[in-house]
């Protein structure tokens, strides 16, 4: 939904802002979904956490008004990765993870193939470029990185993990200042620091129970 949102005109400020969202509907609904008892630290730190990564994505990407169907697509990932956070907490501690994986991809493979259909984007130019970006989002983004927020989620409160996805937007930022001499303000800078300090918040002193 995320990808869709970007080929219907959403730009990638905007659609980080939206995303960002993510950690405060999942501190919102972990009370009354799994239980678990968001303190004031917690909110403290989710809204440092949230305005250094606003600092960030408004420091460095360009933000625009959101097509309608662009913004529906995004809506729609946000609302996706919300609830599978929260599903995934309470459901799926049973299930081994490499399960959970598979069922997840073959089960979102389903879902978008009439999107794809409606796209016309099914066509694949199988060119370096993109071969090395395919491997990178199957193993970087699809294997890994959702392995780590399995067991993290199954380790800890799941609105203390969601807290460090306000990290993501200013770590792309240093990534991409790293590795494609992309320009880093010095706001972003300071973003990242602040977003750092928040995300580090509701994790201090906490103990996994597991």
């Amino acid at each position: 939904m995320a990808y869709f949102s970007f080929v219907n005109g959403i730009a990638a400020g905007t659609a980080a802002i939206i995303f960002s969202m993510q950690p405060i509907l999942v501190a919102l609904l972990a009370p009354r979904w799994t239980g678990e008892t968001v303190n004031w630290t917690q909110w403290l730190g989710s809204a440092i956490a949230m305005s250094g990564t606003f600092v960030v994505i408004t420091a460095r990407l360009a933000i625009g008004p959101p097509q309608l169907v662009g913004f529906g697509f995004a809506t729609l990932a946000l609302a996706g990765i919300t609830l599978a956070t929260l599903w995934e907490k309470r459901f799926g501690l049973q299930h081994h993870p490499v399960t959970v994986n598979l069922v997840g991809y073959s089960a979102g493979l389903l879902g978008l193939l009439p999107f794809l259909g409606w796209s016309d984007i099914m066509v694949v130019s199988w060119t370096p470029s993109f071969c090395w970006a395919f491997a990178y989002l199957v193993t970087g983004n699809s294997v890994i990185a959702v392995g780590l927020l399995l067991a993290m989620i199954r380790a800890g409160q799941v609105s203390r993990v969601s807290t460090l996805l306000f990290l993501v937007p200013p770590l792309a930022a240093f990534i991409a200042w790293v590795t494609l001499g992309e320009p880093m303000p010095l706001m972003a800078w300071l973003g990242l620091i602040i977003a750092g300090a928040g995300a580090y918040l509701p994790s201090r002193g906490y103990k996994s129970p597991f």
